[in-house]
């Protein structure tokens, strides 16, 4: 019997006390930064039918997220300084499974299929044009090259996987099209035999530790020499492309995301080249600029001011570097930019002199390298609900410049609105906690006793749309001993229109909370589904970030910041960035309900087909009750009086919203 007894208590030990939380950061499966319209697609992407001349260059050293189209005649890679490290200049062309709309492609074969693919303009191959116009053949030494790395900072593609460069080698094409899942492309008049990409290079699939053994050169050089005949002309074109893959099975799907990362840089297309032609009259930053702010992205304005001296960093980290062999002296500043008034305070760091980047690597001169903040703008002691500057850095060769000048120039927008954040807005993975109703919880300081009106939350939408979890919004004054301060009702996962938008969830106004100093927000799955929350892998919580599981809080194992921002002192407003708004708007009455059905009317201005419109009732533990088809009238006949929340949700696009509701017949 004793023996039994033993038995009995192990078998409940293994499998029926909870197991410890576990954190798991996954790529991503939609891309926010891609997330617009096909409409505002088409309109970015008119062609601009003149031909380039050589040289051809391009560093991708400006915004994004779609490549420059009086360079390119498509919009599937990504512009971006997130996915890259140790580039050869600020920002690179990242190429993944995420198409132009930054959804996943549609495939049949997860072996593998055809992702991004990038394709240049015509460019006349058949002139040059400068000093003098004359014609151009292969004994003119004209070369293509470029640098790539895999995975960068993403998920690393498959041994199966490759990046290719192909030629065009028809002189009849007219036009590049977008179906490239064929390698075969008809031109008006021309067959189908003739018009072909041809493959002149290709990378098989690796991590970037096994690419770059871990130290330098974290990008690596290609260079072709472009000799046949047939590629001399007016209307060349190239193009990069990736082929991607998916495990056979993908279980759970909220985990599967983005995959098979390349990143491509420096692009450059020239006659006379030789392949001794390695370096560059290009000085160039290669890391984004970054806030000014010691623990915070962006932070009230209220309580920043209180102690500016208690944010601010002491000094900034700037990478520059010389990609050319021999020694330049340049300059280099910083100006903080008052947007809202016309003030600008300018630091200087001198002129010095920047050995090339492959003897010395990146600069070391403190006064260029690591500039101290300049406070002095930041001193301003009048309140204000918000203020806005810009930290812009430029270097300068000489008196005109080097040849690319357009890698001269960052900027970091500091804003100081109603919120604290240490995420920059940008959501490169995602945040998934496994275990037995697992939370978490991100630590803020304040300046000054304020009140607390809402939470902004980013959730990443997923293969199969997958992230459904119920969950509760959880606010704390401690952890350790645990003080809960606010508890939520279910939710469920919403997504805000636009690019990089968060939900946010408002407290009513008797709900608002009075917070004194030190406070933690969060969320507590209440359910054995996942979550998947935006996770920014550029910038850190420093240590604030927690998670629990059985009643033990434990420090987070991740670097990184979850895209969680409590929202203070006032209503969110607009500063320079599109106001937060809910994915679209449904009235549901009566409310509360006194009879058998419920009706739903959803507003006008949300153009979407109603026939992909559902709906989910659930009971405030989490249990779906109902599910079916959207219709102007429910029956609720069946449910009993209580209260109740009413999700609806557009089944093509992870559009959803929920409201909450009583039964009281």
């Amino acid at each position: 019997m004793v023996f039994r007894k033993i038995l009995l208590s192990l078998f409940i030990n293994i499998f029926f006390i909870p197991l410890p939380a576990q954190e798991i950061i996954v790529p991503l499966q939609s891309n926010p930064l891609k997330a617009i319209n096909e409409s505002d697609i088409k309109t970015t992407r008119e062609k601009d039918e003149s031909f380039l001349e050589l040289p051809f260059f391009e560093d991708f050293s400006y915004k994004g997220p779609y490549p420059d189209q009086k360079l390119w005649a498509d919009s599937f890679a990504l512009v971006n300084s997130c996915y890259q490290v140790h580039p050869v200049s600020i920002g690179v062309a990242t190429f993944d499974a995420l198409d132009q709309y930054g959804e996943i492609y549609e495939f049949e074969n997860s072996f593998q299929f055809v992702a991004d693919h990038l394709t240049s303009n015509k460019i006349r191959l058949d002139s040059v044009f400068e000093p003098e116009a004359r014609p151009l053949a292969p004994e003119d030494s004209v070369y293509i090259s470029f640098y790539y790395q895999p995975q960068g900072t993403g998920h690393a593609p498959n041994d199966r996987d490759s990046l290719v460069l192909q030629f065009l080698q028809t002189t009849e094409i007219s036009d590049i099209r977008n179906n490239d899942t064929q390698e075969l492309l008809n031109g008006p008049g021309n067959n189908k035999d003739t018009v072909k990409w041809v493959s002149v290079w290709n990378a098989e699939g690796e991590t970037l530790s096994e690419f770059s053994k871990d130290t330098f050169p974290y990008f690596k050089r290609v260079m072709i020499p472009i000799e046949d005949s047939i590629y001399f002309r007016e209307d060349f074109q190239f193009r990069f492309k990736n082929y991607s893959s998916f495990p056979a099975q993908r279980t759970p799907p909220n985990f599967m995301g983005n995959r098979s990362i390349w990143n491509v840089d420096y692009i450059k297309i020239d006659h006379g080249r030789t392949v001794a032609d390695t370096f560059y009259y290009d000085i160039t930053f290669a890391k984004p600029a970054q806030s000014i702010l010691e623990k915070y992205t962006a932070m009230p304005w209220s309580h920043f001011r209180d102690n500016p001296d208690s944010h601010l960093k002491d000094n900034l980290d700037v990478a520059i570097k010389n990609l050319n062999n021999i020694n330049h002296s340049y300059s280099y500043r910083y100006h903080i930019i008052d947007i809202d008034n016309p003030d600008t305070t300018t630091y200087s760091g001198g002129t010095w002199n920047i050995a090339p980047f492959y003897q010395e690597g990146y600069q070391d001169y403190p006064a260029h390298s690591n500039p101290i903040v300049i406070s002095s703008p930041f001193y301003q002691t009048s309140p204000a609900e918000k203020r806005h500057f810009r930290i812009l850095h430029a270097i300068k060769e000489g008196e005109t410049g080097d040849d690319h000048r357009r890698n001269d120039t960052i900027y970091y927008d500091q804003i100081f609105d109603n919120y604290f954040a240490y995420d920059n807005g940008i959501s490169n993975a995602g945040y998934i906690l496994e275990g037995y109703e697992p939370q978490s919880a991100t630590r803020f300081f304040l300046s000054h006793p304020d009140t607390l009106h809402g939470i902004d939350i980013f959730f990443n939408p997923t293969l199969d749309k997958q992230n459904n979890g119920p969950f509760k919004f959880m606010v704390w004054n401690s952890l350790d001993p645990e003080e809960i301060v606010y508890e939520s009702d279910v939710h469920y996962p919403e997504y805000a229109e636009g690019i990089n938008e968060f939900f946010t969830h408002e407290l009513e106004e008797d709900e608002y909370i009075i917070l004194q100093d030190t406070f933690y927000i969060g969320w507590k799955q209440t359910s054995g589904k996942h979550l998947n929350v935006g996770f920014d892998e550029d910038n850190s919580s420093g240590g604030n970030l927690f998670y629990n599981t059985a009643g033990q809080w434990w420090p987070s194992m991740k670097e990184g910041a979850v895209m969680i921002r409590p929202i203070i002192g006032r209503e969110h407003d607009d500063l320079g960035i599109k106001p937060v708004k809910k994915p679209f708007k449904a009235t549901i009455y009566p409310n509360p309900v006194k009879n058998n059905y419920i009706n739903v009317r959803i507003d006008e201005n949300y153009k979407i087909n109603k026939d992909n419109l559902y709906f989910q009732i659930y009971d405030t533990n989490g249990r779906l009750i109902m599910s079916d088809k959207l219709r102007q009238t429910i029956s609720i006949n069946n449910i009993p009086n209580g209260a109740y929340l009413v999700r609806i949700f557009d089944r093509n696009s992870s559009k959803s919203i929920t409201e909450k509701i009583i039964i009281s017949r």
